[in-house]
């Protein structure tokens, strides 16, 4: 219960002003260098009339097949280690309105989600992030194991500090894969003694424990991991899509190594949303695999407006939905 209280202080404090003025002074550097190299590569950015309508609502269909994968992925998960009374039709419902949340807020839709499971479905915030690292740990692996098979059968390497990008992504991900696990059986081993009964370590013990028993329990990880599979191939369609509605057709190695280097920056948020960010770097990647700049940051720049479009027309309905249904039986219900 005290780790649970000290979770709730912490959602409570106002970001500090220093933290706002960081982020301030980087969405204005973002936003003008994305200016700056819209007006550079002018040439690629008009490629953006190929884009038809069609095209738009398919991306955004596949789009959305991609974020439910991974939403129900994140269910499966929570069910297994103890949430009750929730359908997987309403946790959809949290999880597209805690995305809108996060197009406006840093960390808005994940807070979202942590109160309203643990304050609605008595869902402790330990268990929310263990689940919460334990999907962004496995999809991380997934993208870095997809981009190495690809590469394996590129004709020429693209080279990183000298090294090729294929034995970088088996290095980082078999790094990744047996880092976190190896980490997670230490701590286990000694979760039990006196030092890990603190406040402060004994949550880091409890998750530890979530990750081995997910490990362990060879039925779940196999469901999590062929959701996670299927999450990140309709993303990396997505891309595939956008890349050919502007005119632009790609091999699939060099999206899915877009699409990893896209996902990668998905789970460090330094502005709401990423918003320059992920674009600036999906340009960098664009020029390696031989795009062009400008491409890549005019395709990432299309899945954000797809994205956020599909974001705001589900998480509006179900957003009212759960506000029906929260002033129709009051607090507590769904």
């Amino acid at each position: 219960m005290s780790n649970d209280i000290d979770v709730d202080r912490s959602l409570a404090r106002r970001p500090s002003y220093l933290k706002v003025a960081i982020q301030i002074a980087v969405i204005a550097m973002v936003t003008w260098m994305i200016f700056y190299f819209m007006r550079e590569y002018a040439s690629d950015i008009s490629n953006l009339r190929n884009l038809s309508i069609p095209d738009f609502f398919l991306i955004g269909a596949w789009s959305f097949v991609s974020y439910t994968a991974y939403a129900y992925a994140v269910y499966v998960v929570l069910v297994s280690v103890g949430l009750k009374n929730l359908g997987a039709f309403d946790w959809l419902k949290i999880y597209f309105v805690s995305r809108l949340a996060n197009l406006f807020v840093i960390q808005g839709g994940n807070v979202f989600r942590l109160v309203i499971l643990k304050k609605k479905y008595d869902f402790s915030y330990t268990n929310s992030i263990g689940v919460s690292g334990f999907l962004v740990w496995i999809n991380a692996v997934i993208a870095l194991l997809a981009s190495a098979f690809f590469l394996a059968s590129a004709d020429q390497p693209i080279l990183l500090l000298g090294i090729s990008l294929f034995h970088w992504s088996v290095i980082v991900a078999l790094t990744m894969l047996i880092g976190p696990s190896a980490l997670a059986w230490a701590i286990l081993s000694f979760r039990d003694t006196m030092a890990w009964q603190s406040r402060w370590l004994r949550p880091i013990g409890d998750m530890a424990k979530f990750f081995v028993a997910t490990l362990r329990n060879p039925a779940l990880f196999s469901r999590i991991t062929i959701l996670s599979i299927v999450h990140f191939v309709f993303f990396v369609g997505v891309n595939f899509l956008t890349f050919r509605a502007i005119g632009q057709p790609v091999d699939i190695a060099s999206v899915c190594l877009f699409t990893t280097a896209f996902v990668f920056t998905r789970y460090i948020n330094v502005v709401p949303g990423n918003l320059g960010v992920s674009e600036l770097v999906a340009g960098l990647v664009s020029e390696q695999i031989g795009v062009g700049f400008g491409n890549g940051l005019l395709v990432s720049g299309i899945v954000r407006i797809v994205e956020v479009v599909m974001i705001l027309l589900v998480g509006v309905l179900y957003g009212k939905v759960l506000a029906y249904n929260y002033f129709r039986d009051g607090p507590g219900h769904e």
